[in-house]
């Protein structure tokens, strides 16, 4: 589950996540709590379902588990709730649930500059434990340093077995017409409606991203990119 707070990311790295599954072969599926349609431009390739954790939306993830047919499930989630959605992890004893369908949950959360993002992932910790995996995104978008994640979480982290990846840096007007096109991120370096220089520049941002994960056996473990199947859930919060 990708958790964080908000305009941090997160649906940018579920998009990444969703072209980089593809490529693997994996078998997956979406589910959207997010009520502004992020993912609009995947429709069209990967099954995505909207879904509310927080009034019984849940029984469609279990019904996944049974079905036993997915790799990945990946849960795009609004931005903060941490409250909420600790809440929600102790009232449904959702890690005894996953343990009973062999299934293991990785939160991946994106981070910037801001202090709150330490004091989310320091709650979230607090509350799973060694009962989840962890994977930190850090967003060059906002800083190269993350000072405040470094000096109060970064050990921590290492103590459950978290990990890190980075998402690099892409100039503000590169971006923006990329989300123009309307397309997934994998068809927006061959739209010819786009600059050919910012279609470079695209590209290698996506590269680099997907060489972050490739290049930390720990994150293509925790992320279900290894050869087993139906081991992860990955979820975005």
């Amino acid at each position: 589950m990708t958790v964080g707070d908000s305009r941090v990311g997160k649906s940018t790295v579920t998009k990444l996540l969703i072209n980089l599954f593809q490529t693997k072969g994996k078998k997956i599926k979406v589910y959207d709590h997010d009520n502004r349609n992020k993912l609009k431009a995947y429709t069209n390739s990967v099954p995505i379902e909207s879904l509310d954790f927080f009034n019984g939306g849940t029984d469609k993830i279990l019904d996944e588990f049974n079905k036993n047919e997915l790799d990945i499930i990946i849960v795009d989630m609004p931005g903060q709730y941490i409250d909420k959605i600790c809440q929600y992890i102790a009232c449904s004893d959702l890690f005894d649930l996953l343990v009973a369908y062999k299934w293991r949950l990785t939160f991946l959360q994106p981070i910037s500059h801001r202090t709150d993002c330490v004091s989310y992932m320091k709650t979230l910790v607090e509350v799973a434990a060694n009962n989840a995996n962890y994977v930190v995104v850090k967003n060059q978008h906002f800083d190269t340093r993350f000072i405040e994640y470094q000096q109060s979480m970064q050990g921590n982290l290492q103590l459950v077995g978290g990990t890190e990846i980075v998402l690099p840096a892409l100039p503000r007007d590169h971006y923006e017409a990329l989300e123009r096109t309307g397309k997934p991120y994998s068809m927006c370096y061959t739209d010819t409606s786009i600059y050919i220089i910012y279609r470079s520049y695209i590209y290698q941002w996506i590269q680099n991203f997907n060489n972050s994960i490739l290049s930390n056996n720990v994150a293509i473990k925790y992320l279900g990119l290894n050869n087993e199947n139906r081991t992860s859930v990955t979820g975005v919060f």
